[in-house]
C-alpha cells in the first residue's frame, strides 16, 4: 500500500513526474531518472512499486527480478552515457522505500568521486563525532560467522 508522504510512492503513482518519465516499469520495479536537481544525465533510481522499507521484506518475485533489472538499467547507462563507471548505492534513511541510485561517473568527473569519497567522508564524521565505534576484529568475525549461520541462507537453495 502507497504510503501518503513517500516521495517514492508518488512518483510511482503518476503524482510525481521524473524527467523524461518512466524509463521502464515491470509492475513490480519502476526506472526512472533521478529527480533531483543536480543530478547528472543517465542518474537513475531503481524502485520497487509498492511500499516497502527494507530489502528483507521483497517478496521472493521481487527480488528475483532486481538482479537483471539493475543489470539492464547499467548496461544502458553504459551505451547511452558512456561512463567511466557505473556507482550504485542504497542508503534508504531519508526515504524509507526500498530504492537504488545508479550513479554514473563521466571522465569529467575524478574516480571515487560520488559514492566512495562520500562513503569514507561519511565514515570519518562519524568517528570525529564520536558516533562510530572501532570494533574488533575478533567482534567483526563473530559477526561474520553468526551471519553465515542465519537460517536466511537456506532460502537461496529452495
Amino acid at each position: 500500500m502507497p504510503i501518503s508522504d513517500c516521495t517514492l510512492c508518488a512518483e510511482v503513482a503518476g503524482r510525481i513526474t521524473a524527467p523524461g518519465g518512466t524509463i521502464f516499469d515491470d509492475g513490480l520495479w519502476h526506472v526512472s531518472h533521478h529527480t533531483g536537481p543536480q543530478t547528472e544525465p543517465g542518474e537513475l533510481i531503481v524502485k520497487v512499486r509498492r511500499h516497502c522499507e527494507s530489502l528483507a521484506e521483497l517478496t521472493a518475485t521481487e527480488a528475483a527480478a532486481l538482479g537483471p533489472i539493475l543489470r539492464a538499467a547499467v548496461t544502458a547507462i553504459e551505451r547511452v552515457v558512456r561512463p567511466e563507471r557505473v556507482y550504485t548505492a542504497s542508503y534508504g534513511e531519508r526515504l524509507r522505500h526500498v530504492h537504488f541510485f545508479l550513479l554514473p561517473r563521466t571522465a569529467s568527473l575524478p574516480a571515487g568521486h560520488v559514492v566512495s569519497d562520500l562513503f569514507r567522508q561519511g565514515r570519518t564524521l562519524f568517528r570525529r563525532s564520536g558516533l562510530a565505534h572501532n570494533p574488533s576484529a575478533g567482534a567483526r568475525a563473530d559477526a561474520a560467522l553468526r551471519l553465515r549461520e542465519d537460517e536466511a541462507w537456506g532460502r537461496l537453495n529452495s
